[in-house]
């Protein structure tokens, strides 16, 4: 049923790339998927909230601007690279919220409901009004079967693909892979150094 969703969507066989799982709220920036990542054409992934219990408002909702997908935005690189300037993109979004005066729609959820949205939609999550309050979900990120992954608006990233359910799905962390446990080994052992070479990568391929 969700593949059915994602290819309507899609208007192409669906290939998940991203999905992530969340217990808290740590109450997310608005921001767009594709200043991060996105199908090889820009717009073209779509991306997927889904409830795993109720989420009530004080756990803090996930929320669209809607028609935001129409609004160009400053490309990752240059000023607006994620690796060094990354306040000044979110500040960006925040400005375009404001002058613009998209609506902040956070609808309500229950359990097994899904939200569906566009990788040029701006979105976010509220901040969480009781930390007593949990806020059990997924995101998952889709791009034509067909379409090349893009990182950052400035690279095709190689995918690792296996098929669950009929469908590839992107495996980017598999520790059944030698060079995946390796990665892993110094992310923990040197994750301050590690998160600065990673930055370096970056600010190299977004300039």
């Amino acid at each position: 049923m969700l593949q059915d969703a994602a290819r309507v969507l899609l208007r192409d066989k669906p290939k998940l790339v991203q999905s992530m799982y969340f217990e808290a709220n740590a109450a997310t920036q608005a921001h767009q998927d594709t200043y991060y990542l996105d199908a090889e054409r820009l717009g073209g992934m779509a991306a997927g909230w889904f409830a795993l219990e109720d989420i009530t408002m004080e756990s803090g909702r996930f929320y669209v601007c809607p028609g935001s997908q129409k609004i160009d935005i400053a490309q990752n690189g240059g000023n607006f690279d994620i690796a060094f300037n990354h306040a000044r993109y979110t500040e960006l979004v925040r400005r375009i919220i404001a002058d613009n005066r998209l609506e902040l729609r956070a609808p309500a959820l229950s359990k097994g409901d899904v939200l569906f949205w566009n990788s040029r939609t701006i979105h976010g999550a509220l901040p969480t009004q009781d930390p007593r309050r949990s806020r059990t979900s997924m995101t998952a990120h889709y791009i034509p079967d067909a379409s090349r992954f893009l990182q950052y608006q400035s690279r095709n990233k190689p995918l690792y693909l296996g098929m669950v359910n009929g469908m590839r799905v992107h495996r980017p962390k598999d520790l059944s892979r030698p060079w995946h446990r390796a990665i892993l080994w110094c992310s923990t052992t040197f994750p301050r150094q590690v998160r600065f070479v990673r930055r370096l990568a970056i600010k190299a391929v977004t300039r």
